[in-house]
C-alpha cells in the first residue's frame, strides 16, 4: 500500500521550525520564504507533512505524481523492481533528499521508494519549484547539485554491479552514506545512525545476504567497523577507502 494521503501539520509553524531546518535542499526552500506566496497569484506552500510507515512502499513504480518528494524525517530506499520479484536499490535516501531528480522533468515515477523506517515527506508542487528556481540562483544550484549527485551515485554503482568487488562494493556503499550524514552535520564521534539491514546492503550492492554477512564480519573481524544498535561506526576510515576505490 501507498502511504495514507492524509497529512498531519508540521510542529510550530511549518518548516522554520522543522528538524532539517539548515540540511540539504531544505536550507534554500525555506530561507526563500515559500512560507509566503510569490505574488497574489501564487499560493503558499502548504506547511503539512504525510507520514510513512516502516517497511512499507511509499511510491509505487510507474505511479505519476502530482509533485516532488523530499524526505524531511526517516529513512527510505529508491528501488527498481523486477517482473521475476528481484529488486535493485538505486539509492538510500536520507531526510532532505528528493526522492529522485527525475521528478523535475516528468510526473511518472520510474522506481518504487520504500521505507526503511517510519518517517514522513513533504512535496513540492513542480510549477512552484519551477518558479523558484527562475527567482533563486541558490535553488536552482541546489537541485542540480542534487541532480548531479544522484547521477554520480548511478555511475558508482554501475562500475560497482560490473567491475567492483564485493568487499569493495559494501566499503563503497558505507563511505557514502557516511559522507552524505558527515555533511548533513549527523557524524557524532565517529558513529552514524544506520537503520539499514543485511537485506538492504545485498539488494544495494548486488550480493547474497551470505555474502554480505561474510564481508560484515571481515570488517568487524578487522576493526575497520562496529555496527550496533542501529548504527555504525567507523574505526578506520582510510582503509575502508583503499578498500573501495
Amino acid at each position: 500500500m501507498t502511504a495514507s494521503s492524509s497529512c498531519e501539520p508540521a510542529q510550530k509553524s511549518g518548516c522554520t521550525n522543522c528538524i532539517m531546518r539548515g540540511l540539504g535542499l531544505c536550507t534554500v526552500l525555506i530561507d526563500l520564504g515559500w512560507e509566503q506566496p510569490y505574488s497574489a497569484e501564487r499560493e503558499a506552500i502548504p506547511q503539512k507533512k504525510s507520514p510513512f510507515a516502516a517497511r512499507r512502499t511509499i511510491f509505487h513504480q510507474n505511479e505519476t505524481l502530482a509533485g516532488v518528494p523530499v524526505i524531511c524525517e526517516g529513512w527510505a530506499t529508491s528501488v527498481m523492481k523486477l517482473s521475476n520479484g528481484r529488486r535493485q536499490i538505486l539509492s538510500i535516501l536520507i531526510p532532505g533528499e528528493l526522492v529522485t531528480c527525475r521528478l523535475l522533468f516528468e510526473r511518472q515515477l520510474h522506481l518504487s521508494i520504500d521505507a526503511v523506517t517510519r518517517g514522513s515527506y513533504r512535496m513540492f508542487d513542480l510549477t512552484q519549484l519551477r518558479a523558484a528556481m527562475t527567482v533563486s540562483p541558490g535553488i536552482f544550484d541546489k537541485l542540480l547539485s542534487a541532480y548531479n549527485d544522484e547521477r554520480n551515485r548511478a555511475d558508482h554503482l554501475i562500475a560497482d554491479l560490473g567491475r567492483r568487488t564485493a568487499t569493495g562494493r559494501i566499503a563503497r556503499l558505507l563511505l557514502d552514506i557516511w559522507n552524505r550524514l558527515d555533511k548533513s552535520g549527523k557524524v557524532e564521534g565517529n558513529s552514524i545512525e544506520f537503520p539499514l539491514r543485511q537485506t538492504h546492503i545485498a539488494d544495494a550492492t548486488g550480493l547474497t545476504n551470505v555474502y554480505v554477512s561474510k564481508v560484515i564480519n571481515t570488517f568487524r573481524n578487522d576493526s575497520l567497523v562496529e555496527f550496533s544498535d542501529r548504527s555504525l561506526k567507523i574505526l578506520d576510515i582510510e582503509r575502508l577507502r583503499q578498500l573501495a576505490m
